[in-house]
């Protein structure tokens, strides 16, 4: 019991205030939008503005791209180049892609069939949510549950090239053609592929402009550590500013029809928990199996070259008081890293991508909103079951610091 609350207090500890609040604050900003929506609806002209950026009005387009900037600003880019050439993490990198871009699509696609069949629109904002895979919020889940750092790294850049190729081809064939359906049916607005296109384009393309800059001029011009410690701690909060103020407009916009229809829109919670346990466990499970095929397949060849008879193995297969000793050999940093890729997602480049396709006020956005409020509480909670799993599980790396340290 004490070591469970010390490893609860040690997880809080390592949390900024505003991650710790972000849930309380996401439900705060959906009150203000809706008590504005139903007491105050002249609020609603306010952000109507005649300039508009892609179907998107000015004022909530400037939000919608502050709110993607800050976490663009934390992604290695300058490493990129020293990533690529690392041979070491190429069957895990192999794995990460087929997880992200292959299962979780898949995944959210049958959960939200599964559970929102008679709602077509916030349908379609759940399995959105699904198509962007996680860019910023992994970074501190990983670290927090000492996971391998470099190899997060590696896949947040991978899944950052990669959104801005495929993610408006993904949201035509998972909202639109996988259904039998046309896209331009499927929607009163006409959703084609070059609207999607130009969506991501924008509400990627300018905001990690505007992140690679930054990052690339504030290394160079203040270095990597007073960029870290002065830079990045001003530059952060604009993420949620961001995000706030995005959620409030939606719900400025829609707030009394969400108060009319409250029990379908928190249907969307039921595939999201889903969702998220589903990639958690079931990598973790997976990867624990292949981090162990993987070192096992490793040792054995390593024996054939030095002409060993038995496998090189961690030699802790029956330590007592663990469980699942038999893959002792997995690696936890690597199996975890790859759990948290797996279960999070780019909750901002969703939302943004549903506001600017459907509108502010649609039920899209709003599914959209619920992407954060959940995932944020429900993978605080995961890293505390990771590192939990830590102790109880048998792990070859962390082996072999036991030995460094004896």
């Amino acid at each position: 019991m004490t070591r469970n609350r010390n490893i609860t207090v040690q997880i809080l500890k390592e949390l900024s205030w505003t991650d710790r609040l972000l849930p309380l604050l996401i439900i705060l900003a959906m009150m203000v939008g809706i008590l504005l929506s139903v007491y105050a609806p002249s609020s609603r002209d306010a952000f109507n503005s005649s300039a508009e950026l892609e179907g998107v009005s000015a004022p909530l387009a400037v939000g919608l791209i502050v709110m993607m900037v800050p976490p663009l600003c934390k992604v290695e880019w300058e490493n990129l180049h020293v990533y690529a050439r690392r041979r070491e993490f190429v069957n895990q990198i192999a794995i990460s892609l087929f997880i992200n871009w292959i299962v979780g699509p898949f995944v959210m696609f049958g959960l939200a069939w599964l559970t929102l069949f008679d709602e077509e629109e916030y349908r379609t904002g759940i399995i959105m949510i699904g198509l962007a895979r996680c860019i910023a919020m992994v970074l501190v889940w990983n670290e927090i549950a000492q996971g391998d750092n470099t190899l997060c790294a590696i896949t947040v850049l991978i899944n950052s090239l990669l959104q801005i190729v495929l993610y408006a081809p993904y949201q035509i064939f998972f909202c639109y053609v996988i259904t039998g359906s046309s896209s331009s049916a499927g929607s009163s607005i006409g959703v084609t592929y070059p609207l999607v296109a130009k969506s991501v384009a924008v509400f990627l393309g300018v905001p990690l402009g505007f992140g690679v800059l930054i990052r690339l001029l504030g290394i160079q011009l203040l270095g990597m550590k007073r960029y870290q410690e002065r830079l990045i701690p001003y530059i952060g909060p604009w993420a949620l500013i961001g995000l706030l103020y995005t959620i409030i407009v939606i719900f400025i916009a829609k707030g009394d029809d969400f108060i009319k229809n409250i029990g379908s829109a928190f249907r969307c919670f039921v595939p999201l928990i889903v969702y998220f346990l589903i990639m958690w466990f079931g990598t973790f499970f997976f990867m624990r199996f292949m981090s162990n095929y993987l070192y096992t397949r490793q040792a054995k060849t390593l024996s054939k070259e030095k002409e060993e008879k038995e496998p090189l193995v961690c030699g802790c297969e029956k330590e007592e008081g663990k469980w699942n000793a038999k893959q002792c050999s997995a690696n936890y940093a690597e199996t975890i890293t790859q759990t948290f890729t797996a279960a999070s997602n780019n909750f901002e480049l969703s939302l943004a991508i549903a506001i600017s396709i459907y509108g502010s006020g649609s039920k899209q956005a709003i599914a959209a909103t619920f992407g954060p409020l959940l995932e944020v509480p429900i993978l605080l909670i995961l890293t505390y079951v990771a590192r939990i799993f830590q102790e109880k599980f048998l792990w070859v790396d962390k082996e072999r610091e036991s030995d460094e340290i004896e």
